[in-house]
């Protein structure tokens, strides 16, 4: 079963948009997901940079490519950002909803002190690795990513590339659907 289809199915209640296209961005609506967020067009969408960084905790290093073939829902976070507490749980239940085959997760820590960073894990028993940024030079290489503005949340399609950017706390819901939306892409 499709992805989309699997979370439709499952024990999520998702609320929908209004019918029709949204007059704002132009795109379709996706269950679950305020107006306005949406899918780049693939056509549209940029590479995003697969760097190897160290994981928050540890020796070994991970990168984009390491996910390749999966969605990546890439999550932009610090220790000292209250935003980014408040939507750590919600990401959470979204990597346990989402199958793992087919959806990965992947943090940014950026602008922070490791010992502060590895403590938020902890805290928040964060199932997926965090990259570890601790002066925002690979954030800043997407386009909006920074200090001021996480938490910050990009979904990676199959090919590595942009395919959407939420700036701001996202939900689980909003995280399951985009998943699914892009991961049932052809």
């Amino acid at each position: 079963m499709r992805l989309h289809g699997w979370l439709l199915a499952g024990a999520l209640l998702l609320v929908s948009c209004a019918s029709g296209t949204s007059a704002a961005s132009g795109c379709e609506p996706l269950p679950g997901v305020r107006p306005g967020l949406c899918p780049i067009p693939a056509e549209e969408r940029l590479d995003a940079p697969v760097d190897q960084l160290r994981v928050v905790g540890e020796e070994r290093e991970l990168g984009l490519e390491d996910l390749a073939g999966r969605v990546v829902v890439l999550n932009f976070w610090a220790s000292w950002c209250g935003p980014c507490r408040v939507e750590q749980p919600d990401l959470n239940e979204a990597f346990e909803l989402l199958p793992d085959d087919e959806v990965a997760f992947l943090g940014v820590n950026i602008e922070d002190a490791e010992v502060n960073a590895l403590a938020h894990v902890r805290e928040f028993e964060i199932p997926y690795p965090s990259l570890y940024d601790p002066a925002n030079d690979y954030a800043s290489r997407f386009s909006g990513v920074g200090p001021r503005n996480i938490p910050s949340t990009l979904f990676i399609d199959r090919e590595g590339r942009v395919a959407v950017r939420v700036f701001g706390v996202i939900g689980t819901r909003e995280t399951t659907s985009l998943a699914a939306a892009i991961a049932d892409e052809d």
